[in-house]
């Protein structure tokens, strides 16, 4: 089988002993000599020798290693080079040589290292950064005990008792007669006199790393990253981080970062030292390591969990994060408890990347440059039990949710191994109880039906949060999660990107004529219509699936919908650092109905909530192209300056539900009818502007009539008008009256057409033309108030 030397498979070796995953069993247990393990180092000597253990690159050993076979099946070796006797390169691509007196520290003074940035902005970036997780942290459980605690698994999987004593009797980094780590006194277990925590921490990190292998190879490797800059994503721009240590990776989850050879893609944790005397508060530090972590997942997208560490003067504590939350427990101290502290180092470096957190059954192959060139998704559906692998169309996922809680949405577009056909593949998390039903059961239900994307493949249950959360799971507010994966058909572009007017109200018409299928066919309602839940269908669609209602992870049957509990928006609030937080459960606050905002500020027991109903999703169809109309003049052509109104619309789905709420009511529930036409675009024409005033007037009288019958909930005659609304011709007439309303605008616009022989901005096809990537870091005006309306539904979605 032939070989492309121009790409390399980095990949974990996990087949290892079964009581120490972490130890190679042909090869030396650390490339640094140690004294005789009765001769400790001193705390000054060990400040001495720093450059000594942190510069040693294990990068460039040169070890034969076994011929490569075809790379995306040979994830059980340890391939590191197809080319062994050429120098590896390093992040900008200029090799280094092998020579021993060429090797320079890369944690040395380099064009990546931060200057000395203006103490108001770095401080104005970290607040920003805090912002982006504050709602994370809502989701938050502690368990500080007298009880030294690791995560469970660690204390099997790592290493065994009697691979950690022999280190602690041999290694000079331990002074077995005192039964404290070299650099600390031996009556108060505090630093010595002259020693540097971060130093002596570095040290001991990196001797436990490299005796137990993990670093041959330049497979993991400790970093120091204070003075470096850790890039954040670039969707919601804030800046950068720089955390004490961090454990640099290779394998086949990790690449080289955009910039310099350091990054959140290539980490596998972070570690920060907090200095005697430095006053930081636990707080601060608790915030520092969520940003850590959520930038983590940004970067590697089939992380499950993230977890880091803290290490004081005293102890450890370990920080775990997941879609169930945040969650941070005590390890120890160091002194009293090595093998716990060893466990946890080697937990946060492991070879195995299942330990660390990572999803192994997506897969990535690399270049020699250390860039993700292709990749794998393997799924094992759950009917006929047949596993395949799709290969990636693109090595990042086309669509991900940035925010740790919640469902982490991530979506890959893959290839068909049969049929070369693309189609798209979709992991989630959803909630373990009876407000969350798992999509795959609605895609099962949604088969064959017009309008409604279909699924092919389904792992409705692949693994739970409550596996790796350890003691957290005893939390009274703790919510399981559990990731599913689906296999779906592939459709077009989200209707924002619409290329032609007559495009759009044809994929708008047939996602509500799917929606109705689902409703009377299906007897399911999907609860959060949005411009970003439905897509163009796929080319030459015929009428009917010319729009694809997606995302039915929010989706109930309607028999089980309860009046108390099962609006798309759920309040929550909960009390952090003295602000109350408020959050959405799931859904897009800007096309909520009136009564799904009314159910999410008033109490769960309030006799004037009603049920989720169809009536509520036509209603955020109204939003959907009120929306699109108001803010785009033409295709990709945003509308700026926009109306007062409209912006007034988009500043209250930003904020608070009441405010949200409040614009609404004066919206459709006022005296006087607002005219909806006025603040249309120029672009659109007038058969347009006549669909969105009749669906205008029709929404309005619904609305009024579940406002009635909501302050009249009491009477018998309230409950017998809404079961009038919601009996099924009702629903038939009025899902009905609604697709008439398209119907009769592209008839207008046909008739429109062939009275016009050349056209030109009607139905002309261009494409959407989004902001570049300084615009994305400047966006102004319009695209500025979508942005922050995006992101703040990222957050909460």
């Amino acid at each position: 089988m032939s070989i492309d030397t121009s790409t390399v498979l980095v990949c974990d070796s996990s087949e290892h002993l079964d009581g120490d995953q972490n130890t190679p069993p042909t090869l030396p247990t650390s490339p640094v000599a140690y004294g005789n393990a009765t001769d400790p180092v001193s705390a000054s000597k060990l400040n001495e020798t720093t450059a000594t253990t942190a510069t040693t690159d294990v990068r460039l050993i040169k070890e034969k290693q076994p011929p490569l076979g075809d790379p995306l099946e040979a994830e059980s070796a340890t391939t590191l080079c197809a080319e062994l006797d050429a120098p590896f390169p390093n992040a900008t691509g200029v090799a280094v040589k092998s020579d021993a007196a060429s090797i320079t520290n890369s944690d040395e003074p380099s064009d990546l290292k931060a200057n000395e940035d203006d103490a108001a902005a770095a401080e104005s970036m970290i607040s920003e950064q805090k912002k982006w997780v504050a709602r994370d942290m809502a989701h938050h459980g502690r368990d500080y005990t007298e009880e030294s605690r690791i995560p469970s698994e660690l204390q099997n999987r790592v290493t065994t008792d009697v691979r950690i004593q022999e280190f602690l009797e041999k290694s000079p980094i331990y002074d077995e007669a005192k039964q404290l780590w070299v650099g600390f006194e031996e009556a108060s277990q505090l630093l010595a006199e002259g020693a540097n925590l971060r130093e002596v921490m570095f040290n001991i990190i990196t001797a436990i790393l490299e005796e137990w292998g993990v670093t041959l190879y330049g497979r993991r490797k400790l970093r120091k990253a204070h003075n470096l800059k850790l890039f954040h994503e670039t969707k919601f721009f804030c800046g950068y981080s720089s955390p004490d240590f961090v454990i640099e990776a290779r394998g086949p989850s990790f690449q080289l970062p955009e910039q310099g050879d350091l990054g959140f893609s290539n980490i596998t944790t972070c570690i920060t030292v907090d200095s005697p005397g430095s006053g930081t508060c636990f707080k601060d530090i608790f915030e520092r390591h969520a940003v850590f972590a959520r930038q983590i997942f940004a970067h590697q997208p089939n992380r499950r969990f993230v977890r880091t560490c803290c290490i004081d003067q005293e102890g450890t504590a370990w920080y775990h994060f997941d879609r169930s939350g945040l969650y941070e427990n005590f390890a120890g101290f160091y002194n009293e408890d090595p093998h716990n502290f060893i466990r946890l180092i080697l937990g946060l470096g492991s070879l195995d990347e299942g330990i660390i957190g990572l999803d192994t059954s997506i897969r990535w192959r690399l270049d020699r440059e250390g860039r993700k060139v292709t990749g794998t998704v393997t799924v094992v559906d759950d009917e006929t039990k047949i596993s395949k692998k799709y290969k990636m169309a693109c090595v990042e996922p086309t669509f991900r949710k940035s925010s740790i809680y919640g469902a982490g949405t991530v979506v890959w577009v893959v290839e068909d191994p049969e049929s070369g056909e693309e189609v798209l593949i979709k992991d989630y998390w959803r909630g373990d109880g009876e407000e969350w039903v798992s999509e795959c059961r609605n895609l099962r239900a949604a088969r064959g039906l017009d309008g409604v994307v279909q699924m092919i493949f389904c792992e409705e249950d692949r693994c739970q949060t409550k596996d790796f959360a350890g003691y957290w799971v005893y939390d009274s507010q703790y919510v399981n999660f559990i990731h599913s994966r689906m296999v779906m058909e592939k459709y077009g572009d989200h209707l924002f990107n619409f290329s032609s007017e007559k495009q759009l109200l044809c994929a708008v018409r047939d996602a509500i004529a799917g929606h109705r299928n689902l409703v009377t066919k299906a007897g399911i309602l999907q609860r959060d219509v949005a411009w970003r839940n439905i897509l163009f269908g796929k080319s030459e669609a015929k009428p009917g699936n010319r729009g694809i209602l997606i995302d039915l992870d929010l989706a109930l049957p309607i028999s089980s919908i309860k009046p108390v509990c099962t609006a798309v928006v759920r309040m929550v609030r909960l009390e952090y650092n003295s602000i109350r937080l408020t959050s959405l459960r799931k859904g897009h606050p800007q096309f909520c109905s009136i009564a799904t905002l009314f159910n999410a500020i008033s109490h769960s027991r309030d006799r004037r909530r009603l049920p989720h109903d169809y009536l509520d999703d036509l209603e955020a169809g109204f939003y959907t192209i009120a929306t699109i109309m108001y803010e785009l003049d033409g295709p990709g052509i945003y509308l700026d300056p926009l109306p007062e109104f409209v912006i007034q619309w988009l500043d209250s789905a930003i904020g608070l539900f009441v405010e949200n709420l409040h614009f609404k009511r004066k919206f459709f529930l006022s005296e006087e009818s607002i005219d909806p036409k006025e603040y249309i675009a120029p672009f659109w024409s007038e058969a347009s502007r006549n669909l969105l005033e009749k669906y205008y007037i029709f929404t309005r009288e619904m609305a009024q009539v579940k406002e009635d019958i909501r302050r009249d909930c009491e009477s018998e005659e309230a409950r017998e008008k809404l079961q009038v609304l919601l009996v099924e011709p009702a629903v038939w007439q009025n899902y009905d009256r609604v697709m008439n309303f398209f119907d009769v605008a592209l008839m207008e616009l046909d008739r429109a057409q062939e009275e016009r022989p050349n056209p030109t901005t009607q139905g002309t096809k261009r494409k959407a033309a989004y902001a570049t990537v300084e615009d994305q870091l400047a966006p102004q005006g319009n695209r500025a108030r979508r942005l922050k309306l995006e992101s703040s539904g990222e957050e909460v979605i």
